[in-house]
């Protein structure tokens, strides 16, 4: 929370907004979507409000950018599953690219209104397509006011292997940081652990260099607090056997 920042494009101009203290020091209201936002959109009403005929520039296409079709639930390439599609200008060897996996088709048993085992019979069962929407995501849906469908449980299927998905993807404990643990206070030397996941996912497991730590729901935070100070491999494996891992270096304090 050192500084909040607010960038965007508007008519013929780029305006950048900064807010922050000019001797670096950090302050918890120093947020871009509260402290830079509202400033930058003042400024580009107050701009608008002089000029009504500003209209953006005819900008001249460079060559190595390419039109290609997206998923426009996603942003990224279609799958055969994706209703709605569009395309965006791609710059090829730059742009990150990759095929949506959001949209993916299941059998559901017309009877139960569960997921179907294979073979599938067609007088029981239909196909249907949900949205698999990341945990992360999903709970920004559910606190803006707009909650996705909730893919039904997978299928306890034999002989099935983990279909398409995402692995988990660790947002805590942080990337390059240095945990600092203080032996005078051990109550507070507890790290948070947790995970972004697939919404097909059900249960997380971690690890600690290889010991078991726990399981937790998508979207709970699992506490940790490391043995020894060092550095400590974290893992965190989803139901379907994706995993994600960190390596996290702790440092123990007086």
């Amino acid at each position: 929370f050192r500084d909040a920042w607010a960038a965007g494009v508007f008519g013929p101009y780029v305006l950048v907004v900064w807010s922050g203290n000019f001797d670096g020091s950090g302050n918890p209201a120093l947020i871009g979507a509260q402290a830079a936002a509202p400033l930058f959109f003042r400024i580009v009403d107050a701009i608008v409000a002089q000029d009504r005929q500003l209209a953006e520039p005819a900008w001249r296409l460079p060559e190595n950018v390419k039109r290609v079709e997206i998923c426009m639930a996603s942003g990224d390439l279609p799958n055969a599953d994706c209703p709605q599609r569009g395309d965006t200008w791609f710059i090829p060897g730059k742009s990150p690219i990759r095929f949506s996996t959001v949209h993916r088709a299941l059998m559901i048993d017309s009877r139960s209104g569960a997921v179907a085992c294979p073979p599938y019979d067609p007088l029981h069962t239909h196909r249907e397509v949900y949205e698999y929407w990341p945990s992360d995501l999903a709970q920004v849906f559910a606190q803006a006011g707009m909650p996705r469908r909730k893919p039904p449980a997978a299928a306890d299927c034999e002989n099935t292997i983990a279909g398409d998905g995402d692995p988990p993807r660790i947002d805590s404990p942080l990337r390059g940081v240095t945990y600092a643990l203080r032996r005078s206070q051990p109550e507070r030397n507890r790290i948070a652990l947790s995970a972004s996941v697939d919404a097909a996912v059900r249960s997380l497991y971690w690890f600690a260099d290889d010991a078991y730590l726990g399981h937790s729901t998508p979207g709970a935070t699992l506490f940790w607090q490391a043995p020894h100070a060092g550095t400590h491999r974290l893992r965190a494996v989803d139901d379907r056997g994706r995993v994600d891992e960190r390596i996290v270096k702790v440092e123990v304090l007086q």
